[in-house]
């Protein structure tokens, strides 16, 4: 069954505030000079903004994406709690500034330099940096909005939408269903969705990684392992192969789940010295470590991420 109409023109509506953000961003970006320092205080403040728009933007589509999924698919829709989209502007997907993220790109130009890069080569490798965070901002703001918006709904969970062409690891994922606690594991520029969905309506969503391989649509797979495809090998077992990697990192988003949640409980709470809501590592993090639904839905409404 192909995905709702309301999952793709949630994930359009990304791609195109993906393309106007780099676009914006690359303009700004033309404006650095050799002193990196100086230039990126004078783009800084405007790049910003627009950053920040872009994730608001996504975040309030999320917001209205997953109520039109339970209407369209005939699911229950009966959130316990709103969802503040403000709160996923001006924040990295972990918890951080915006600020101390955009940052990395003049970081990025600097170690070029210090690697013998001249100053265009490394502005050049700084900007498309650049690129991939701004776009992977604006897809975390709408992803993580629409993963807190499917936890504010008892019983309900998410199926994993690739975005066909798609690399291995996020085919070998496609179309499982994971409450709403799971982690959703995501590469740089990563594009997969999700599709909100309870238990015993996801399998209406399920993605053959077969017919992906057989259509082309996997980029990443080597000469060896299309051939044993080709010749009868199990997909899965094949796309399985070489995810050490992957797995790492997810084991490192489990890690980091654990310390937000140390820093949550001590004296002090989340969020002290920021007057941001988010929760230190992120709202993934947060609902991986309180599998009590219940229990986060009234933490975060404390902190005003939920009303």
């Amino acid at each position: 069954m192909p995905a709702p109409q309301a999952t793709e023109d949630f994930y359009r509506t990304l791609q195109r505030l993906k393309v106007v953000l780099v676009l914006a961003g690359r303009r700004a970006w033309s404006q650095m000079g050799a002193d990196f320092d100086a230039s990126w205080q004078a783009i800084a403040p405007g790049l910003l903004t627009v950053t920040s728009a872009a994730q608001l933007a996504a975040a309030t589509a999320a917001t209205v994406y997953v109520p039109a999924v339970l209407d369209e698919t005939g699911q229950t829709d009966a959130p316990d709690a709103a969802v503040r989209p403000q709160v996923f502007a001006g924040v990295a997907e972990d918890g951080r500034t915006l600020a101390g993220l955009l940052t990395g790109a003049t970081r990025y130009a600097k170690a070029a330099v210090g690697q013998g890069a001249g100053v265009d080569e490394a502005l050049a490798l700084g900007g498309r940096w650049l690129d991939g965070t701004l776009s992977t901002a604006v897809s975390d703001a709408g992803r993580d909005a629409a993963f807190l918006e499917v936890a504010t709904r008892p019983h309900m969970g998410w199926v994993r939408q690739v975005n066909p062409p798609c690399c291995s690891r996020c085919a070998v994922l496609a179309g499982k269903w994971y409450s709403h606690s799971d982690v959703l594991p995501r590469h740089p520029r990563c594009d997969c969705t999700l599709i909100p969905s309870a238990e015993n309506v996801a399998g209406d969503f399920t993605t053959d990684p077969a017919e992906l391989h057989r259509r082309g649509l996997i980029t990443d797979l080597s000469a060896d392992q299309r051939k044993r495809i080709d010749d009868g090998a199990d997909p899965i077992k094949v796309l399985n192969e070489g995810r050490d990697r992957w797995r790492v990192r997810l084991a490192q988003e489990r890690k980091r789940a654990k310390e937000a949640a140390k820093r949550l409980q001590a004296p002090t709470g989340w969020g002290a010295g920021t007057p941001h809501p988010l929760p230190p590592g992120g709202i993934q993090d947060f609902l991986n470590h309180l599998t009590d639904r219940v229990k986060a839905i009234d933490e975060l409404k404390a902190h005003g991420v939920l009303t």
